[in-house]
């Protein structure tokens, strides 16, 4: 991407198989300068307090964490909660993916952890393979999911898309998209395009759209 690159901190595992971690390895592909704040797979032995966490986020566009989160044990519950405290203190804009986790029955769970820190949410994004799920969770239309969640958590930006499709949904403030993206990509990779253009674009309606497109062939 051209002009200054997009940093971002990734709240997950390097190599590993959670979204934030794919969606931050994507990040890197598009030019981002990217940290990644957890390297091992043994959450359980992390220790969030050795993380100089305005040191990591002072200087971030984004940081890039995943729903699932608060389901591996104690520490990475108490590093996630503290990621999200420091990223608004620090003026850092989080983006936050909801997926089905590996056991698809804690959805609701994570999904809980989620709404009670909406307020700290710059952007949410929800998989589509997630986004029925929540839907009854919430008992809200899916069609109306997206506007809904963005008005009741004031959260600026809450998005969706379709691989099989090629369709990216954005609600914001002035309304909500609907963008065909030209192009095989995954929704890993479509999210990690547009967390890069969104700061340069800017986050009026054309500019939503305009970066919600920023990797279209």
């Amino acid at each position: 991407m051209e002009g200054m690159p997009i940093r971002i901190a990734g709240l997950g595992r390097i190599g590993g198989s959670d979204v934030a971690s794919s969606v931050t390895k994507q990040a890197v592909r598009v030019g981002a300068e990217v940290d990644f704040i957890i390297e091992s797979d043994q959450y359980d032995e992390f220790d969030q307090g050795l993380i100089d966490w305005r040191a990591t986020l002072g200087n971030k566009h984004w940081l890039i964490l995943s729903s699932d989160g608060p389901l591996f044990g104690d520490s990475m519950k108490s590093a996630w909660g503290s990621s999200l405290t420091f990223a608004e203190l620090e003026g850092c804009k989080s983006a936050m993916i909801v997926g089905v986790p590996r056991e698809a029955d804690r959805l609701e769970e994570a999904w809980g952890s989620v709404i009670d820190r909406i307020r700290q949410v710059s952007l949410l994004f929800i998989s589509n393979e997630a986004l029925e799920e929540v839907s009854r969770i919430e008992e809200i239309p899916p069609n109306l999911l997206l506007d809904v969640i963005r008005d009741r958590g004031a959260v600026p930006i809450v998005c969706t898309f379709d691989p099989i499709e090629g369709v990216a949904q954005v609600s914001h403030s002035m309304g909500r998209d609907v963008v065909e993206v030209k192009g095989d990509m995954g929704a890993e990779r479509w999210l990690a395009g547009f967390l890069c253009a969104l700061p340069a674009s800017g986050y009026g309606a054309s500019a939503v759209a305009i970066a919600a497109m920023s990797l279209s062939e």
